[in-house]
């Protein structure tokens, strides 16, 4: 696992030591990250706020700091995860990680509280056939963590739907298993 561009371009990942944790296809992150920078979404990395839910290895938080994301949250609630996360960040020595980057264990269903900013960027890999992103999205709407200008990229497998009130899908990609949506807040305001 490398970092595919930006800063950090070839940087080698640690991966993990066990089968528990699922990191993300290279294929897969570059298409997510094609679709950011091709600003079909009206998205942009740089300077982008950016929370990586369910982070895994880091690597997709990592690839976002690499292309020019200004603040990063890496959330989870395994240690294991957090281990190789921090091992990857190690790696990192000519970044000024301690002032933006935020490592947090927590449950991935309530990982918002005390935290004041509003994303640009969501990133959300939790393990398949969860109910994290259906409990997420709510979450994130009601601690004020994204607006009407955020996007979502959910990673689930084929057969997942993802249906939340007051949220729209954008796009569905597959990538063998694997499926990327591509989420955004409705505007309320439009909503009757």
């Amino acid at each position: 696992m490398r970092i595919i561009s930006g800063k950090f371009r070839g940087l080698k990942l640690h991966s993990p030591t066990n089968f528990e944790i699922r990191p993300t296809s290279d294929r897969l992150r570059e298409s997510l990250f094609s679709i950011i920078n091709s600003n079909k979404y009206g998205a942009n990395i740089i300077d982008a706020n950016v929370i990586d839910i369910c982070t895994g290895t880091g690597s997709l938080g990592i690839e976002a700091l690499s292309r020019g994301a200004k603040n990063l949250y890496l959330i989870d609630n395994e240690q294991n995860s957090l281990n190789v996360v921090k091992k990857n960040l190690s790696k990192i020595k000519s970044y000024d990680i301690e002032s933006s980057v935020y490592i947090r264990k927590a449950n991935a269903k309530k990982p918002f509280k005390n935290i004041n900013l509003i994303f640009d960027i969501v990133l959300i890999d939790p393990p398949y056939n969860s109910s994290v992103i259906q409990e997420c999205l709510p979450l994130l709407k009601e601690y004020n963590l994204i607006d009407n200008n955020s996007l979502i990229f959910a990673e689930t497998s084929k057969q997942e739907t993802i249906d939340v009130d007051n949220f729209k899908i954008l796009d569905t990609k597959f990538y063998g298993k694997s499926k990327l949506t591509i989420i955004k807040l409705l505007d309320l305001s439009s909503v009757k």
